[in-house]
């Protein structure tokens, strides 16, 4: 039976024949072992058939092993391929130098066969499993983006009533934690819901359809506000793993928008604005939803009577924990003025992105940003 097809390829260069047989004596009855006596050789036979891994001399005419190295490294085809410098050169920086150009080893000559041989099957095992972590990676990778697509179509598909609203949303990925929501029922209520997953990204995104779908579903069946939260609460608690949770602000406002009812579960302080001066505000009183079915939610409603030109505003906690490079926060202070200004002169609550940007600088949001504007 021929096995040569499930042997490694190595390919050892040198100008040196003699070397060459050495190394050819050595690993041949485990590998495949082709020779290049200069580094334009070794090049072509690269492009030819790409080796598995390569034994380098340092030392040759024309182009010495540290150039040839720099090229195959300089090459997404072949940058891969780990390369192994074989050489009588033994000085630390010379060690250094070749390490400094990609080279994973540095063998000294004269060649040890136990050495060689040792590390010639450590650095291909490191470049198989390499291999095959890249594989994974990239599996994960498409069914990450498959079910992200899955879940901003199911996002999609549900309508969002702008009627009385202005919001801001900027999420940190494809798939945000944050989720905004506002219906409707038959009877005149509208129901605004704000939420927030824990952290970011597709684990805190994958509630958001289930928690729409409650909402739409028993907003057109009429039900209050503390049924809709119940109902929520219940199936996150009993579908949601442990340490995956779910902050949220409810405004059920009635028909005639003189009262609305305010649940806030571990949100920040909804603010109640009247031209440009804040009236009232709203804490949270109740633990995140998903965590335990016993939140009494009926109990911990505010209820607020509303005026004219009222504003409730309600905003995510990227905006407050925004950090600079120094770790500084952008906090409730200047989020607060903005809002007084904003619903003063109607400013456009995209600008407070200009603002967000311009504190944190070079520094990334590391969370979602969502905030919403209902007008009375």
């Amino acid at each position: 039976m021929n096995n040569t097809l499930s042997k490694s390829t190595i390919l050892a260069v040198d100008d040196t024949p003699a070397n060459l047989d050495v190394v050819k004596g050595i690993l041949s009855d485990e590998y495949l072992v082709q020779a290049a006596i200069n580094g334009k050789m070794a090049l072509k036979i690269i492009e030819k058939k790409k080796p598995d891994l390569i034994l380098l001399d340092i030392m040759m005419p024309d182009m010495d092993g540290y150039e040839v190295c720099q090229r195959i490294k300089e090459n997404a085809e072949f940058q891969d391929i780990p390369i192994v410098f074989l050489t009588a050169k033994t000085e630390v920086d010379d060690e250094i130098k070749g390490l400094e150009h990609g080279a994973v080893d540095y063998i000294t000559k004269p060649i040890s066969a136990p050495i060689l041989k040792a590390r010639v099957k450590t650095h291909l095992a490191l470049r198989e499993a390499t291999q095959k972590l890249d594989q994974h990676n990239k599996q994960l990778m498409h069914e990450r983006e498959i079910i992200e697509k899955i879940i901003i179509k199911m996002r999609s598909a549900d309508i969002f009533d702008e009627r009385n609203i202005r919001h801001l949303i900027s999420p940190v990925e494809v798939t945000a934690g944050d989720i905004l929501l506002s219906v409707f029922t038959p009877d005149g209520r509208q129901l605004v819901l704000l939420g927030d997953f824990t952290g970011h990204g597709l684990t805190s995104a994958i509630g958001g359809p289930l928690v729409t779908y409650i909402l739409h579903t028993f907003a057109k069946k009429n039900a209050n506000g503390a049924d809709i939260l119940q109902e929520i609460n219940i199936q996150l608690c009993d579908r949601l793993p442990v340490g995956l949770f779910f902050a949220a602000i409810l405004f059920e406002i009635s028909p005639q928008k003189d009262t609305a009812n305010i649940f806030n579960s571990a949100m920040a302080e909804v603010l109640l604005i009247n031209n440009g001066t804040i009236k009232d505000r709203f804490a949270s009183n109740m633990l995140p939803f998903g965590i335990t079915k016993d939140l009494e939610i009926a109990s911990k409603k505010s209820v607020v009577n509303l005026q004219k030109e009222d504003r409730l505003m309600a905003f995510s906690d990227g905006i407050v924990e925004a950090s600079n490079k120094n770790g500084d926060m952008f906090g409730i202070e200047p989020l607060e003025e903005f809002l007084k200004q904003a619903t003063t002169h109607n400013l456009p609550l995209i600008d407070l992105l200009t603002i967000l940007n311009e504190f944190v600088g070079s520094t990334s949001h590391n969370d979602d940003i969502t905030l919403v504007e209902v007008t009375i």
